[in-house]
């Protein structure tokens, strides 16, 4: 899974250097992780491990780890 991620954050924040331990990445980790980078990020991710965020997530979700823990609960 974190392989994953970790592609998806790449293909977001391309001109960025990704640390191999994402867990503790958050918005404005990067200069360029604004609010929109963010919102395409979770875009990507669903894309990505065929799952859908509820509206309300989407405004709570401001971390790496946040995104693991839900990614974990909606795979069971």
């Amino acid at each position: 899974m974190k392989k994953k991620l970790y592609n998806c954050l790449k293909k977001i924040f391309k001109k960025n250097k990704i640390p191999k331990n994402i867990k503790n990445l958050k918005i404005g980790s990067f200069k360029s992780w604004d609010s929109l980078s963010h919102l395409n990020l979770l875009l990507t991710i669903e894309k990505e491990f065929k799952i859908k965020f509820p509206l309300k997530q989407i405004y709570e979700i401001r971390t790496i780890k946040q995104v693991i823990i839900f990614i974990n609960k909606s795979k069971k």
